[in-house]
């Protein structure tokens, strides 16, 4: 059976956000701290690489963390970064931004869980949209991301020219009861770009509370 690890991208302007998402404060804990233990919690313990931008300020973190060789260059880069940390940690990893905190542990388990021989990804469609930020990656994908990379390219959206990447339905997901008892609504997939989101997403929880 294949380990599997997560990557959390942490290194983002937040330049809507008017301050780092990754600090933002959840539950008592910060974005990031948040966003780990959801994550390690889907992956059943496995290794967890925070990827941030160069001098990034964040807390003392259980977990691996490295920099992005170049400021702000893209998800593409950082999720390339923490492929290659995770490399010889863990054959599969769920990868996720800070700024998604409804983000549940059972929604992580049944993405890593779809990843199928042959699949170099799989990516959820969520509400008609793709989630490359709520995905599983093979970790021996990195090299070939370093190829897009190479050619220009640093969007997420470009991994499928260099990878079998499979979408995820929403009536996949929600086939696992585990999950649909956890996360009903699939609200795993709601982020938040402004201070204004941030509290959307807060009252949701006072909300179901």
């Amino acid at each position: 059976m294949e380990r599997a690890g997560a990557v959390v991208l942490a290194g983002g302007r937040s330049s809507r956000m008017g301050r780092p998402k990754a600090l933002l404060e959840w539950g008592g804990a910060t974005a990031v701290q948040h966003a780990v233990d959801v994550v390690r919690a889907g992956v059943d313990g496995g290794p967890v690489c925070v990827v941030r931008a160069p001098g990034q300020e964040l807390p003392a973190l259980d977990a691996l963390v490295v920099e992005d060789p170049v400021p702000f260059a893209g998800p593409l880069a950082a999720l390339t970064e923490g492929l290659e940390a995770l490399d010889g940690r863990c054959q599969v990893a769920f990868a996720c931004g800070v700024d998604t905190p409804l983000l549940v542990p059972e929604l992580v388990r049944v993405v890593v869980g779809a990843l199928l021989e042959g699949d170099d990804a799989v990516v959820p469609v969520i509400e008609g949209r793709a989630q490359p930020l709520l995905a599983a990656y093979r970790v021996a994908l990195a090299p070939r991301l370093q190829e897009l990379l190479a050619r220009g390219l640093g969007g997420l959206k470009d991994v499928p020219e260099a990878a079998v990447v499979r979408s995820l339905t929403e009536a996949e997901l929600t086939a696992d009861p585990a999950l649909t008892e956890a996360d009903p609504e699939l609200r795993s997939a709601r982020n938040a770009n402004t201070p204004e989101e941030w509290a959307a997403l807060r009252a949701l929880v006072s909300h179901r509370l």
